[in-house]
């Protein structure tokens, strides 16, 4: 029934050595307990390590991204920075650009009443000088309508007075007139 050891014991020792035993043996099994717990919590202890150093991979990561997050919201506030310098020199060229086709404006306006003013004054002065041609030439035209009649009543009289003058005369007149040469000109035929 019971092991020899044990019997043993119990002949050696009496009950004090039952009592021994079972305090030894309870002390054995506290302490193979206490070694299972040891196992087990070196076991959690080792999740946990693992669980620290994935949740410090973790943090160091998202520190990192947030580094990172943190360069590009400084680049993008440095960007929106030179956005807003590049916008207000835009303004103002657009400011110059207004200013400069304003001028423009202005310049080409007075330019086109001084064109027309030039050109109005150029009408009046060719309708003025229209009618001047034209008086010009009336008087023209009669001016060479009496010197005509004057040289047809001449020539008139010249002959008249060929005809009654003597040669004498007619010597004189010629001397008066001077030598005048008479050509006279051939007629074209025309086939």
């Amino acid at each position: 029934m019971l092991p020899a050891w044990i019997e043993k014991i119990l002949e050696g020792m009496g009950i004090a050595g039952a009592i021994i035993f079972v305090q030894f043996a309870a002390n054995v099994g506290l302490i193979a307990f206490c070694r299972y717990l040891l196992v087990q919590a070196n076991k959690v202890y080792g999740f946990r390590l693992a669980e620290r150093d994935a949740l410090i991979n973790a943090m160091n990561n998202t520190s990192k991204v947030l580094a990172d997050m943190l360069k590009v919201t400084e680049e993008r506030n440095e960007l929106t920075e030179e956005q807003a310098r590049l916008i207000e020199k835009q303004s103002q060229a657009f400011e110059l650009l207004k200013v400069t086709i304003l001028a423009q404006y202005d310049s080409i306006r007075d330019h086109n009443n001084a064109s027309a003013m030039a050109v109005a004054a150029m009408a009046d002065a060719i309708r003025q000088l229209s009618h001047m041609v034209v008086e010009n030439r009336h008087i023209a035209t009669g001016h060479v309508q009496a010197v005509n009649a004057a040289i047809g009543e001449l020539s008139v009289n010249l002959r008249g007075a060929i005809q009654s003058a003597s040669q004498s005369q007619i010597t004189e007149m010629r001397n008066l007139l001077g030598h005048v040469t008479v050509v006279a000109r051939k007629r074209k035929v025309t086939k």
